[in-house]
């Protein structure tokens, strides 16, 4: 078994030659779109390639086992590939004390999309809330306990050359760094609430589009002044969302730049598309979200937020109800985007009258017309 609390592992790298370095974050069992962009960059031996948390949790079914699997092969193919705890990746603590069998069993039957499904099913272990659950957790200590083994011994706090500093969340002071690891892995709004650091902290875990309420992106955010650099660009999280890769050429020029890359399917455009820029700009994340519904057209709703009453349209899979009968809308923007005849989108969701899309990290919608 291992301990229900785990103390930070913290790591200090002293790196002394120039080769590249690649920070990913938050890649959320999509191993498929992840082994896609490292290829696309062209991932070698030689690179340095850190994965700050969030490995697996939330992606497809069958999806979350197999990502972990791979990222544990590649520690042993890459000697320089450095996966680090998220707190989605410590989902196998919950399962150990008798007293968190509801959170197991809500983990199992409601949330889903985690590799604790997973296993059950490789294992043809019918899932429901009468399930054995003393033996899905023997199974998992046992079988399965190179993956246990695995998780509790990822870094928490990586330290490179005294320049740069890597975790999942957030850490207010480098000089006091929690004990309890949950507390540098959980830490919602870091880059919004976190203090200025004294050297770069790079950070996943809050997907950057919930820092902006005018506009829906999902690239990454680099505060030089506040020492920051937010990465998770909400895949799996956010309709809409995709992984970023961080790169730094090396260790001494301090160079970033970042490629983007998400699993939805392409479509190159194959005209002008010009639509007039609003001048309320709005996008909806679970922060004041309450939304009033005013009409619909086909797959869409016309609805009006409550907070800052901007009529807008929203998709009806995006717009739910709480036990109070009060209407919310999530992933939602009032943007539509203007193209140009090859430019290449990502199409999130194709409805009617109108598509979203993600270009270039910006999330919004077209005429679904414009798509052949």
């Amino acid at each position: 078994m291992i301990p229900l609390i785990k103390e930070t592992k913290i790591r200090k790298l002293n790196i002394t030659d120039n080769n590249r370095m690649i920070f990913v974050s938050d890649i959320h069992g999509d191993i498929d779109t992840f082994l896609y962009g490292l290829k696309k960059i062209n991932f070698n031996k030689d690179d340095y390639l850190f994965l700050i948390g969030d490995i697996y949790e939330k992606g497809n079914d069958g999806k979350n086992l197999e990502t972990f699997e791979k990222i544990i092969s590649m520690k042993k193919e890459f000697p320089k590939f450095y996966p680090m705890a998220g707190n989605c990746d410590e989902v196998f603590r919950f399962i150990i004390p008798k007293e968190a069998e509801d959170r197991l069993s809500y983990y199992l039957n409601i949330k889903k999309h985690s590799i604790l499904n997973d296993i059950a099913t490789k294992e043809q272990l019918e899932i429901n809330t009468e399930m054995d659950l003393d033996k899905f957790k023997k199974i998992v200590f046992t079988k399965y306990s190179y993956l246990v083994e695995f998780m509790d011994n990822m870094d928490d706090v990586i330290f490179i050359n005294d320049k740069l500093v890597l975790v999942h969340a957030g850490i207010n002071d480098i000089n006091n760094i929690p004990k309890n690891a949950i507390d540098v892995l959980k830490y919602d709004r870091f880059y919004e609430l976190g203090n200025k650091q004294e050297k770069i902290m790079i950070v996943g875990h809050y997907p950057t589009r919930n820092y902006r309420n005018d506009v829906f992106c999902c690239n990454p955010i680099f505060d030089y002044d506040k020492k920051i650099f937010s990465i998770d660009g909400g895949n799996h999280v956010c309709k809409g969302g995709q992984i970023n890769f961080v790169i730094l050429d090396n260790i001494n020029d301090f160079h970033f730049s970042y490629e983007r890359f998400d699993h939805y399917p392409k479509y190159v455009i194959k005209e002008d598309i010009y639509y007039n820029s609003s001048s309320k700009k709005l996008s909806l994340n679970f922060i004041d979200n309450e939304i009033d519904i005013l009409s619909e057209d086909l797959d869409f709703y016309l609805v009006r937020h409550k907070k800052s009453t901007i009529e807008f349209w929203v998709h009806k899979s995006l717009v739910y109800m709480d036990d109070n009968y009060k209407y919310y809308a999530y992933d939602s923007t009032n943007s539509f985007m203007s193209l140009k005849k090859g430019d290449v989108i990502s199409i999130v969701i194709k409805a009617h009258p109108y598509s979203i899309i993600n270009k270039d990290g910006y999330v919004g919608m077209i005429e679904t017309k414009y798509i052949k």
